[in-house]
This record gives structure tokens, sequence and C-alpha cells, in this order.
């Protein structure tokens, strides 16, 4: 019996494998994957963000505007990652070519980061304190379960609270590459300038290096860094609720808003404009991602220029920082339709931050600094006495 299960098996065996091999013969060859990817991620920061890019100093005012989402600071910034499955015969090198209407010169240097071992935490774990209470959807009032609660005292060490993973990011998010044969990066530690507020993208790029293929594509029409959002809060409505404006973006597939702050309780409050209790990925999604969840209802439609923040959340949580992204187009680039040496995506975003609850007391402070520089016009000057370091001082002792 065993001689005839074992010569059945190596029929099988045989037919199987030749099978196999006919299937495999008759199959199209798969085109070999892209020597190199480049990535290029073009954001913009409105709000607090843009306001503290670096290079400026504000002063009160700025301060007070920002702190309102208003002002027009707005800062550009780009991250720039080129690997490639070539190594570097000796020291990588390659510099991304760019347009001159960017005014950064010819070129950035896309250097190799120095690999250091990951750090490691010598603190045990401590048990959380306090709750958690996660809020979601816009409107003057928040729907029937809300909110999801958390009381930390009540995990075990390691347990994921119920109701967090629900408010994971529930989007499809692709990061680029962090590491490669040969691999390198800007901004680095030899450059990393900021880049000008009226710097441009527009024009012909170029990436040339010693362990990749020459990289090149040129950037059009819509293909500039996105405008600043201007998100605001326009202030309480009799309910209670508050009102959250923005200017929609042009090339924006869509938006979301979330909160994070704390209450006197000791509760830290999680908040999102989804319809849902999800939490979507505040970065950079494809477009086609950001339809799907435009349709899920877990992402504001691109025309949205408005969110009301529910009266029970702000209730809850009288003061905390709202953040919002209005996802961005991609483009696309390759060598050559069919098996390509090279393929590069440039990546776009926009994002504005304001705090909520510091709205009346800012338009307080400005019109009370208002009255103070009048009153200080009208007074012969005095010699000032010395006094102890202020919120002005501070701000003037930013470097810049």
């Amino acid at each position: 019996m065993t001689r005839i299960s074992l010569s059945v098996a190596a029929v099988g065996g045989a037919a199987f494998g030749g099978t196999l091999y006919a299937a495999s013969a008759k199959a199209p060859a798969k085109d070999p994957p892209p020597i190199a990817n480049y990535w290029m991620d073009v954001a913009t920061a409105s709000g607090m963000g843009g306001g503290m890019a670096p290079g400026g100093r504000p002063d009160m005012g700025q301060i007070m505007q920002m702190m309102q989402g208003g002002g027009a600071s707005v800062a550009h910034t780009l991250d720039l990652r080129l690997a490639s499955r070539t190594r570097p015969a000796g020291a990588g090198e390659a510099d991304h070519f760019i347009p001159a209407v960017l005014q950064m010169g010819p070129s950035l240097p896309l250097i190799t980061p120095v690999r250091e071992p990951p750090a490691t935490s010598g603190m045990p774990w401590q048990q959380p304190k306090g709750r958690m209470l996660i809020y979601w959807g816009c409107g003057e009032h928040v729907s029937a379960g809300q909110p999801t609660v958390v009381d930390f005292s009540k995990l075990a060490a390691g347990q994921a609270p119920p109701g967090v993973a629900a408010m994971a990011a529930m989007a499809h998010a692709v990061s680029g590459p962090s590491g490669a044969p040969g691999f390198g990066r800007w901004p680095n530690d030899r450059d990393h300038r900021a880049v000008p507020a009226g710097g441009s993208l527009l024009g012909a790029h170029s990436v040339k290096g010693n362990y990749s293929p020459e990289i090149g594509f040129s950037l059009g029409n819509g293909q500039d860094f996105m405008p600043g959002l201007g998100l605001r809060e326009a202030g309480p409505l009799p309910s209670g609720a508050s009102q959250l404006t923005w200017q929609p973006a042009a090339m924006a597939t869509g938006y979301a808003l979330a909160m994070f702050g704390a209450n006197p309780n000791n509760d830290f409050v999680m908040w999102s404009s989804s319809k849902s209790a999800t939490m979507p990925a505040l970065d950079y999604l494809a477009p086609s991602e950001v339809r799907r969840l435009v349709a899920a209802g877990s992402v504001l439609s691109p025309g949205t220029s408005q969110c009301v923040l529910p009266a029970e959340v702000a209730a809850a949580v009288p003061a905390g920082m709202v953040t919002m992204i209005g996802y961005g187009p991609e483009a696309n680039f390759a060598e050559m339709p069919k098996a390509p040496k090279w393929v590069a995506k440039v990546r776009y975003k926009t994002t504005a931050s304001v705090m909520h609850g510091m709205g009346g007391m800012m338009d307080g402070m400005g019109a009370a600094e208002a009255d103070q520089q009048q009153q200080d016009a009208q007074q012969p000057p005095v010699k000032k006495k010395k006094r102890g370091l202020g919120l002005g001082d501070l701000i003037g002792a930013v470097p810049h």
C-alpha cells in the first residue's frame, strides 16, 4: 500500500509540476521594478504653524492673530527623498536641481543620513490617569452615544482602550521611502534652509546622483504650493457651539479637522470632523483614498468651507488646539510607460491650526493694547521703571 501511495503521489506531483510549468511558460514576464524612486512632499502651513516658520520674530499682534488663525503668515516646506536599488561605489552623492523661481539657488543636496541605533527608554510603564473623551462630527450638538469614555484607571498594563481603535487612522496612508541601498534626503544636517515664502515650484526639475539614473520632470499649472487655508474660529453660537471657517483651496480633494485638549478634571478630549468615531490620517493621502473617505463621511468634501464644533465639545474642553488638513493632488512621473528605470511622485497638502477658546480673550487683549497705545501717545514720555521679564521680553529674545 505504501509503494502504491508513493507512486500515486509521485505521478500526481509530476502532473502538478507539468501543469505549473505550462502555466508559467504561458504567463507574461513581469517588468523589473524601477531602479530609483523619488518622492517629493510639498506642504503649506498657515495659522499658528505658518506663523512659527523659521526666520521671523512675531510681535504681540501677530501672535494674537496666529492664535485666532488670522494673519498672513504661510510657511512652505519640502521633503525630498531619493531611494535607489543601486548602492554607490563610494560616498553617495545626489542633488535635486530646482527652478530659479524657488529662490533657493541651483540645487538642494540629497544627503544620506547617518544611521544611529534607536533610542531606548528606561522608564517603566506607568498607569495613565484620568479619562479620555472621544467626540466626532460637525454640528451644533453631538449625536447620540457620544462621547466614548475611556477610563485609564480601569485598564490593565498594555491593554488597548476600547474605542481608541476606532479613532485610529482608518485611511490607507502611504509613507515615502525611509532607506535603500542608495538613499538621500533633504532637508538634512548640511542644508536645512527655510523655503522662501515667495518661492515657486513651477518649472523643470532634475535629480542627478552617483547611485541612480538621472531623473527629470516639470511642474506646471496646478502643481505649485497649495494656498493657506486661513482657518478661523468665527465665535460662539447661542447654543455654545463654535463656528470654524476657512478658505477652500482649489487644489484640495477634501478636508479633515481634529481637536485635542484637556480640562481641569484631568480629562483628555479628542474630536474629529468625521461623521463616525474615526480619525482620518492628518497627512498626505492619495486622491483615490480621499474620495473613498469623502463618500464614507470620514472626510469633508472639497467645496466645504465651515464646520461647527459641537457645544458639548466646546464645554468639555474650553481651550484646545484645532488642526485641519486640506488633502491635495498627486503628480506621478516615469522615465517611460513600460519598465521605467525611475519613477517620481509629488504629493501636496495644506494644513492650519487655531486655538479654540482664545478668540474672545485675544480680542480683549487687542483692544486693551490699542487703548494703552493711544494713552501712551497722549502722555509725555517718562522714564520706565525696571521690571521683571514679561511675554514681550520673551518674544524679543527669540532668535531670528
